[in-house]
């Protein structure tokens, strides 16, 4: 299954809404579609989630990316809407210790 990200400017913010599996093959395009947000030091990525009923390990690999290049501007990214199944994955990851996760689009713009 392929992975479709649809890019919403909300504010100073920029929001990925993500749609389908996150995972070797897909994570190429999200990985330029967040690389360029960073580049253009965006000060706050939003990943939507909703839409994403699997990650692996390289869209983890993608996430992390994004995640140390806002560290270098002082920028921030936020997760929302995660399913159980890829929570599950970041919590079994212990990655839910260093990304922001909210459980909805409104919480991660305010986070």
């Amino acid at each position: 299954m392929g992975i479709k990200v649809t890019r919403e400017e909300v504010g100073k913010a920029v929001v990925f809404a993500v749609e389908g599996s996150v995972d070797i093959a897909s994570s190429p395009e999200l990985r330029g579609e967040l690389r360029q947000a960073v580049e253009q030091k965006r000060p706050r990525i939003v990943v939507d989630m909703a839409g994403v009923a699997f990650v692996d390990s390289s869209g983890l690999a993608t996430l992390i990316e994004a995640l140390q290049g806002t560290s270098r501007y002082d920028g921030k990214i936020v997760l929302c809407a995660l399913g159980s199944t890829v929570l599950g994955v970041f919590q079994l990851a212990n990655l839910d210790s260093i990304f922001t996760i909210t459980k909805t689009r409104e919480e991660a713009l305010a986070a």
